[in-house]
């Protein structure tokens, strides 16, 4: 079995505010008071400035290792360009300053710190997420999500486009049907976490390998999804949408740094499928749960044919390849995350809503296409 290793490294407040002397003079940077944000699972370091005089504060964040500096940049632009058409949720990075020479093309909204890591500083916006929303709270967030995919519709393609969703989840269920041939969990578990994570990865396999789900995994191969494309946040989670304290707006839509090009289905299905797993409803059709937010959304947005359809479709194959993902980087890659406690409770709910997920694949009705 390989070594487990925790990728994450906490950085020392001095080195930080080194870094932050790329976006801000340095006796700025020098005072500025520096906290860890709430970590995520990806490892990479976020940190929360506060000048303690004037109360500004800004997010000092590191990039994926996993995301090109174009991919970055597009997104950079993508908020610059949603905020001059009116849609000002996003979060905007700082240009830093050009005395740097580290990157080629300075001033630029990146940095390299000399351990190679690369850093963005955006500015913080207040508010907080909503794990149980009301009516209201979903009325809202579609409402923003609309104005968005409507105002940026027209923006550039990223240099490089990449796979769709639904590509990527056409290529995940294949691998999926193809992972009932060769068990990923093959090692002695080395903690408590894991000896869970392997006994629900078990049960996972029996649920894939039942006599009917092979079946139903390929009927929803034969669906084709509409050619709608065009900027999309692509993760658009419940707790990525930050309502202000009174909860009478959204104030922010967050950690935009996986937005490309792809079917608005793909943002609708991420935000309400994470508040139904949040909640436990796994039994519900999506538009069951939130007609409204369906009809409000397709009033402001020419979402294209069967739009309830794709969204559904997206979220319940999400389901099963997003468990299917975990098993592989946890049990196969041997990764370890920060908080692995974080992965067994994502990692659960995935699989106490996969049965419901394949029950409602299994009611759907192919449909082909000459898009």
């Amino acid at each position: 079995m390989h070594k487990l290793t925790v990728t994450a490294v906490q950085f020392p407040v001095d080195e930080l505010k080194r870094i932050a002397c790329h976006f801000f003079d340095p006796a700025y940077a020098s005072v500025l008071i520096v906290t860890p944000a709430e970590a995520g699972l990806s490892g990479s370091q976020t940190y929360i400035l506060k000048h303690p005089e004037t109360g500004r504060k800004y997010v000092l964040k590191q990039l994926p290792s996993d995301l090109s500096v174009d991919q970055i940049r597009w997104t950079q632009k993508l908020a610059d360009f949603a905020r001059c058409n009116g849609h000002a949720l996003l979060p905007v990075a700082l240009d830093h300053c050009a005395r740097s020479t580290q990157v080629s093309d300075a001033p630029s909204k990146i940095v390299s710190h000399s351990d190679g890591t690369m850093w963005q500083c955006l500015v913080y916006i207040e508010g907080r997420p909503c794990k149980t929303p009301s009516t209201y709270h979903v009325s809202l967030a579609i409402e923003v999500l609309a104005d968005f995919h409507q105002k940026t519709s027209v923006f550039q393609m990223p240099p490089q486009r990449t796979l769709s969703g639904w590509q990527r989840r056409v290529l995940q269920l294949q691998e999926l049907l193809e992972s009932r041939r060769s068990p990923l969990v093959n090692s002695i578990n080395t903690t408590a976490v894991l000896a869970e994570l392997h006994v629900l990865h078990k049960e996972f396999s029996r649920l894939i390998c039942a006599v009917r789900t092979p079946q139903i995994i390929q009927h929803t191969l034969s669906y084709t999804m509409g050619n709608v494309h065009q900027p999309t946040l692509r993760d658009c989670r419940w707790n990525h949408v930050l309502f202000s304290d009174s909860s009478d707006c959204v104030t922010g839509m967050i950690d935009i740094d996986a937005a490309g090009w792809d079917d608005p289905a793909v943002d609708l299905s991420r935000l309400l499928g994470s508040w139904q797993l949040e909640n436990q409803e796994s039994e519900d059709v999506l538009f069951d749960l939130w007609p409204d937010a369906f009809r409000q959304y397709e009033t402001s947005v020419a979402a294209g044919p069967d739009f309830p359809t794709r969204v559904q479709v997206l979220h319940d194959t999400a389901i099963l390849c997003g468990i299917h993902r975990w098993f592989t980087w946890i049990f196969a890659e041997k990764r370890y995350f920060p908080n692995m406690k974080e992965v067994l409770q994502r990692v659960t709910l995935l699989f106490h809503a996969t049965p419901a997920a394949i029950r409602r694949l299994d009611r759907l009705p192919p449909r082909r296409d000459s898009n």
